[in-house]
């Protein structure tokens, strides 16, 4: 898994590729800090930072118990400055506490997930109305990252130190390229196993002996 924030540096000292815990800043456009400089909190005071693991760390705590992206307890609120939410109790707060607030802020589950524009963007309307219809559908971007994330923690790639979600490592087991890293191609069955939407679609169409995972045989119902 990933050791580092790819693509990723420090707006306080200029360290790139944030090594370690990367922390973002949810009231300001494209803002992160490393460990050191959140530590001293002279380099960006008062504003919320959204606690950000690397892919690894993610894996490690999360992503191999079985546990989905709305259950993770990881968000804070950008408004308040309140931590441990899940996406649910922050949609529920937002609503509650801040249906009125104005001010542009940063998605936490974005941030962290580094899903589409808003990843490192302020949000174009209100957090609620965003978690609403970004977050809490089915296969959102949000879901689809984070099943990556568990194929990676259950693969036989796991034991290999480098293996980057966003790399070469996860396979399509049937055309048998790399899923790659654009998470809106994935497809991922009731199994957990995952694949390109287009190899995926086809193969449960085409089957006569049933819609079944081309991994484990196990029923897609």
């Amino acid at each position: 898994m990933s050791s580092f924030h790819k693509d990723i540096n420090c707006d306080a000292c200029g360290q790139q590729n944030i090594a370690g815990t990367r922390y973002a800043c949810l009231v300001c456009h494209d803002y992160d800090l490393c460990e050191n400089c959140h530590r001293r909190r002279n380099a960006h005071p008062f504003h919320p930072m959204q606690t950000v693991l690397m892919q690894r760390d993610l894996v490690l705590q999360y992503a191999g118990n079985g546990s989905c992206p709305e259950e993770l307890t990881i968000y804070r609120c950008p408004y308040c400055n309140q931590d441990g939410f899940s996406l649910g109790m922050l949609l529920k707060h937002a609503r509650a506490l801040h249906h009125d607030c104005s001010q542009k802020v940063r998605c936490p589950a974005c941030v962290t997930f580094r899903t589409g524009r808003y990843g490192t963007h302020l949000l174009d309307w209100s957090l609620a109305m965003h978690i609403e219809n970004a977050h809490m559908r089915f296969g959102t971007d949000v879901e689809l990252k984070y099943k990556l994330l568990q194929y990676a923690a259950t693969s036989h790639y796991k034991e290999i130190a480098t293996w980057n979600a966003d790399s070469d490592g996860a396979k399509c087991t049937i055309c048998s390229l790399a899923l790659g890293q654009d998470a809106g191609l994935y497809q991922f069955l009731d199994c957990g196993h995952g694949f390109h939407r287009a190899c995926i679609e086809t193969w449960l169409r085409d089957r006569t002996d049933g819609a079944t995972c081309p991994s484990c045989r196990e029923p897609n119902v």
